[in-house]
Order: structure tokens, then sequence, then C-alpha cells
């Protein structure tokens, strides 16, 4: 049995999945697999269903769907797998182990994998968590603020997931794998740069110099357009060293069983240019007049994000 958030709400079992019926149904349920094991009280159900215009009979709703809910789960023998929704006074609580809960396994994965010394298991984890998502986190239930909320630290935790793991195929040599990676992430958060300057580094050090080049204009453009904004520190080095066409490709670790070992390469000559001058430290707004060169000795480092809470 499986109880997934990653993607659309359900319930998984052997004999396939459990008809969990409307929306509001469906949020209750996951209302109640973001807190398991802890007592979740009318009020925070209420809020979860019907924001801030509940029914007048909005309590009776709510038991009305926890008792059909509990009968679907007898009925898929959730006992079994020591799953038990149940009545703690005003509050309902969903009794089971949270290793039936894809979003919790995620979590543990990723924290798992943030806490490994070699790049190659690190990488391997943050594969098998990635793995677990099969669409947008809490599809199917009613947007209320509090889903909403819960949905989008998923989102963020699964972002910043896809940075490590990029980061880490590039400490092992496999920039292209990481840039594959990457693209398909700017492409559908465009206004994230720390994907944007995550991508322009992985292209550069795959040779794909021009293409790093055109990533960096695309994104430029469309942060002026959107945000008024020139690039920020983290996007600007990237692009200066793309521009300096510098290799500078870190020495990879110990590469994953079974990968082909890498050739190696002769380091590149130093560059005995100028050095650009200095970017400021703070945010500028967009200005078509107004240019600043970037620091082109700052080097790219994986994005450090703090566990989930």
């Amino acid at each position: 049995m499986e109880f997934r958030l990653l993607g659309a709400v359900s319930v998984a079992t052997e004999a396939g999945e459990v008809p969990l019926g409307p929306a509001k149904r469906r949020s209750l349920l996951a209302t109640l697999l973001l807190r398991p094991n802890y007592p979740v009280s009318v009020q925070r159900l209420t809020e979860a269903l019907w924001d801030d215009e509940p029914p007048a009979r909005a309590r009776g709703v709510i038991q009305g769907h926890v008792s059909r809910l509990r009968t679907l789960l007898v009925a898929a023998d959730a006992e079994m797998y020591g799953v038990e929704l149940v009545t703690q006074g005003t509050a309902y609580l969903l009794r089971m182990p949270e290793t039936l809960i894809d979003s919790h396994r995620f979590e543990e994965l990723v924290t798992l994998a943030r806490g490994q010394r070699a790049v190659a298991d690190a990488v391997t984890m943050y594969e098998e968590a990635l793995a677990l998502w099969q669409g947008p986190a809490l599809t199917g239930v009613h947007p209320s603020p509090s889903l909403q909320a819960a949905a989008q630290a998923l989102e963020e935790t699964r972002l910043a997931s896809v940075e490590h793991l990029a980061a880490g195929y590039g400490q092992l040599g496999e920039h292209a794998r990481a840039a594959a990676l990457l693209r398909a992430e700017a492409t559908a958060h465009p206004l994230r740069e720390s994907l944007s300057a995550a991508l322009v580094t992985a292209l550069r050090r795959a040779g794909r110099r021009s293409e790093a080049l055109d990533w960096f204009h695309r994104t430029r453009r469309l942060l002026a357009d959107e945000l008024g904004l020139d690039p920020g520190p983290e996007l600007a080095d990237a692009y200066a060293l793309a521009l300096r066409g510098e290799c500078e490709e870190p020495v990879p670790a110990r590469a994953r069983p079974g990968s082909p070992p890498r050739p190696t390469t002769p380091a590149p000559p130093p560059d005995t240019r100028t050095a650009a001058p200095t970017r400021p430290p703070h945010r500028h707004p967009h200005n078509p007049s107004h240019t600043s060169t970037p620091n082109p000795s700052h080097t790219l480092r994986p994005p450090s994000h703090p566990p989930p809470p």
C-alpha cells in the first residue's frame, strides 16, 4: 500500500487505486497525510476544505468524508499495513507507518543524500528521491492556502534536489547529463535564476559555449521583461566564465559503478587578460542603458537549501 502526495493524491494497493472520490475527500486525506500520527483538528480540516467560507454544516460534512474514507481504507485492508483512521476528541488522526507516504520517503532520501560524503552515493539517492514524483504535488485537491503552501514547500525541495543532483553529475564529470536535467527544469521555471546559472555552467563545461551564452541572454531578457531586473551575481558570474570560454572543469569525483572512464584533458593555459570590474553586491533594477560586468573570478557552488520543515 502506498499513499501518494507527489502527484495526484491517491492510495495505491496491489489491487489498484482506492476510489477516493471528490476533491474535498482527497483534500481531507492529504491534510491528514501531511501530519501522520498527529491529531488534526476539525478547524484545520475546515480551512483545508473551504478556505475562509465554510458552510454552516462543515463539521457534519467532514464527519461524512471521514466515515467514507475510513470505510474505503478498511475495504483496502489498510489495517494489514498498520493504517487506521481514528477519532481523538474533536480531532482525527491517521495512524500509520510514515514510510507508506511517498513524500515522507522523498524527504528522507533527500536528507540522506545531503549527508553523503561520496558524490556517487548522493547522486544515487537524489535520483531515487526524484523518481518518486509523478507530477505536481497534491494534484486534485481543493486549492486552499494551507494545501497550496504544502505543495509549494514540496516543490521547492524537489527543485533544490534537482540542483544538487545536477551539481553531483558535474562533480562526476557528467556535464551533458547535468545540462539535460537542468534544461528541462529551467524551461519549466524560467525565473528561477539558480537553475539557469547551473545550466549555463553545465553547458560551458560540456563544451557547448554558444548554447550557454544563448541561454543567459534568453534569461536576461525574461528577467528584464517580467521583473524589471538584471541577472543576479550567480547567473552573471556563470555568464562571465562562459563569455571568456573557460572550461574550468572540476576534477571528476569517483565515478559510479558502470560509468565508463573519462579521458583526461590538459588544463587550459592561465588567462592573462585583465579581469572585468567587480559587480556591485546589490541587485540592480533593469536599465537598458546600464551594463554591469560581473566578476568572472567567482565560480558556482551547489546551492545550499535547508531541509524542509
